[in-house]
């Protein structure tokens, strides 16, 4: 599933891309199961929709999370087969999903600053990403962008909303990582990342998974029910972090609470 030289590059870069990874018919598949769960009314109690406020003023989607209980098809596809397999040769031991959120970002929709998954994963310590393409991601509509190599440091340069000091982050050096549909993305969780506003006419959709060492536990359900009760909190006290959509203040559009 992984070859040595993708583990090569895994190991010395801390992401690797796999063209390919799915084929063109699964990866229509998969597209078609993002469009139903987009279409999803919301629900407090089970998936998590996250909106915005695009640069033409549009609110759209940015965001769905916890949607694998309700949704067989990705149940399968990020539970099972091949890509548990894969991420579990990466870890080097069996995995098991942790989050699984879609990002959406429309036309106008905002990018991420620079940051590391790893401060917003409060229960675990072994974990890797990884993204599954639905759209083309290219620099116009705000791929990812990488620092790559710099997985091996552990948290850097950390500022008070849980990102890299813009200093830091502009002192490195970034690849970005174009994907097409089909392509899978892995990155470590302490792979230096980013992303820009979506400045193309196309979305740029992407399935996010993270996956923890099995031996560690299962901890989807702990996490999903942690963050439902600080999003409340900060919600109730009107706090600035009732912005955010994640543990961390990455995102750098404009949340809308419906």
């Amino acid at each position: 599933m992984i070859s040595e030289t993708d583990m090569a590059t895994w190991q010395a870069d801390g992401f690797l891309c796999v063209r390919g990874f799915y084929s063109s018919d699964e990866a229509a598949e998969a597209k078609g199961w993002v469009e139903e769960i987009a279409a999803w009314p919301d629900d407090a109690d089970r998936w998590m929709h996250h909106r915005e406020e695009t640069t033409s003023g549009d609110v759209r989607l940015s965001r769905t999370e916890n949607f694998v209980p309700y949704h067989d098809g990705m149940l399968n596809l990020l539970t099972r087969g091949k890509l548990l397999d894969a991420i579990s040769q990466l870890m080097g031991e069996p995995a098991v999903l942790y989050k699984e959120k879609i990002n959406y970002k429309y036309p106008g929709g905002a990018g991420y600053a620079a940051h590391q998954d790893a401060p917003a994963y409060e229960f675990i310590q072994h974990h890797v990403t990884c993204l599954v393409a639905i759209d083309p991601m290219t620099e116009s509509n705000g791929c990812l962008q990488f620092a790559a190599g710099r997985h091996e440091e552990g948290l850097i340069g950390l500022n008070d909303v849980g990102c890299i000091e813009t200093t830091v982050a502009d002192a490195m050096d970034w690849v970005p990582a174009e994907t097409f549909p089909g392509d899978v993305l892995f990155f470590s969780s302490y792979a230096p990342h980013k992303s820009g506003t979506n400045t193309s006419e196309i979305p740029r959709r992407a399935i996010y998974l993270t996956y923890n060492a099995a031996a560690e536990g299962d901890f989807r359900e702990e996490y999903y029910r942690d963050k439902r009760e600080t999003f409340a909190r900060h919600k109730e006290a009107g706090s600035p972090e009732m912005t955010r959509i994640s543990k961390i203040g990455h995102f750098q559009g404009k949340t809308v609470h419906e």
